[in-house]
């Protein structure tokens, strides 16, 4: 079997879905998305679902807007989706800016394994911030001498976000009863796993500009009315709305949801650009200064490479 698997990451407005497209008709391909906003059914216009009708992206539109999706779960689909292309001797394209997403298939985590458990949800989702904080403190007992090591370490964020601490309790809780067998077999795969990872990047003042530009773009084609539709049946606080390009025309100005979008978008693409300036094996792509042809023929001399 070909475990040869490309992937394209990088901030907001690079270009991505573009070139991916590209490569996939140029190399036999098809394209996997890694946009945390892209799975969200109804939420087209304002998360760029522009892309040419005859063209599959594989995992957008999978769930409704009030749902929630963890990156476990899109690492076990995109994994399935992987396999599955490769098998039929296609190659494929992992695209998109969310690095968690990425990172998840690339650099998998023995916690991926853990999956959600509704039932032990549904109770500590009733205990205080100050309770799941002992909770975790007192499963941490076991590390003998240095007990209480793990919270002292999280961050000031992990330690008081309630969502981020359940998973946690939850993964200490039930780690010892997940199969092994599901793990094994992963990390036989995932040490067969050809990857070249191309990570599109350029100076934030080209970003934030084309940005601006696909604000008013997205405005202009509809997307106050698909909000007016959605809140028809889903409201603000489910975890679609609550994203960029929606959250902010909670306001009745609209001057001002429009400015406070574009300023979102600008300290995302930030966070972006930090994210994958952390990560390792991966090239960067200036694309303000670097064609569509120069990076298929890189991409081209890792295809063809035995």
């Amino acid at each position: 079997m070909n475990y040869k698997l490309l992937i394209i990451s990088g901030p907001t407005a690079t270009g991505k879905t573009s070139l991916a497209i590209d490569l996939a008709y140029k190399f036999n391909g098809e394209l996997i998305s890694a946009d945390s906003r892209q799975i969200y059914r109804g939420m087209d216009i304002g998360t760029g679902k522009d892309h040419p009708k005859d063209t599959i992206i594989h995992l957008i539109d999978i769930i409704n807007p009030n749902e929630s999706f963890s990156v476990a779960q899109y690492r076990l689909l995109a994994l399935e989706k992987i396999k599955e292309i490769q098998s039929r001797g296609k190659l494929p394209i992992i695209v998109g800016g969310t690095g968690q997403y990425i990172d998840s298939i690339i650099n998998p985590q023995e916690t991926f394994s853990v999956k959600p458990n509704k039932f032990l949800r549904f109770f500590l989702n009733k205990f205080s911030l100050k309770l799941l904080q002992s909770t975790f403190r007192l499963l941490d007992l076991p590390a003998g001498r240095h007990g209480f090591e793990t919270f002292r370490l999280l961050n000031n964020s992990d330690r008081n976000n309630p969502r981020r601490l359940i998973r946690k309790i939850e993964i200490r809780l039930l780690r010892r009863f997940t199969p092994r067998n599901d793990v094994i077999a992963s990390e036989a795969w995932q040490s067969r796993l050809n990857y070249f990872h191309l990570s599109l990047t350029a100076p934030n003042s080209f970003l934030f500009s084309k940005i601006n530009q696909r604000i008013q773009k997205r405005l202009d084609s509809g997307l106050l009315k698909e909000i007016e539709t959605l809140l028809k049946k889903y409201k603000w606080s489910d975890p679609g709305l609550n994203t960029l390009a929606y959250k902010e025309f909670k306001s009745p100005l609209l001057n001002d949801c429009i400015k406070q979008w574009q300023s979102d978008e600008h300290k995302y693409v930030r966070r972006q650009k930090t994210w994958f300036k952390k990560q390792s094996n991966l090239s960067f792509i200036d694309i303000s200064k670097t064609s569509n042809k120069q990076i298929i023929d890189m991409v081209s001399k890792w295809y063809n490479k035995l």
